[in-house]
Formats: structure tokens, sequence, C-alpha cells
């Protein structure tokens, strides 16, 4: 993909993201973006609606990799003393 693509806003101020785009970033149709705007620039960004959901997913999917560890081994690991 390249790195920019040009798009043109028409008169109501609506843009259309490329297929190309919307293809790499995985946008699909009903999706949340948030706009971050700076002079001169906008860029697009997925929004996440419920962050706990996304963290949830990303929790479960590190611990079927066997990225996880259990807080009390990794505690007595460091030498932390949790029930104090």
């Amino acid at each position: 993909m390249n790195d920019k693509l040009v798009v043109k806003v028409d008169s109501r101020g609506r843009i259309t993201i490329p297929k190309e785009a919307r293809e790499a970033a995985d946008i699909e149709s009903g999706d949340a973006l948030f706009m971050n705007l700076s002079p001169g620039r906008v860029e697009l960004t997925r929004a996440i609606e419920d962050p706990i959901v996304e963290l949830a997913a990303y929790a479960e999917s590190e611990y079927k990799k066997g990225n996880t560890q259990n807080l009390r081994d990794f505690a007595k690991e460091e030498g932390i003393k949790l029930d104090e």
C-alpha cells in the first residue's frame, strides 16, 4: 500500500475512504473512527467502542499464547509479599 492516498471532499464535506485504505486498516461499514485534528492535518484512528471488551480479548489471546503468569507466582519470584 502507498503511504499516502489522495481523497477529495465533496460539496457536503464528505470523503470516501478508498478500498485500499479500508482493507489495510481493517475498517468495515459501521466502524467508529476518531478524527485527531491539528493545524493542517486530520488523522483517522479506530475508535475503541468498549475498551473493557478490547482489553479482555487481548488478555485472553495473551493467556492462550502462554504469555501470562499467575500473580502469586510472579510476586513470589520478585520477593513481593501479597498477604500483609
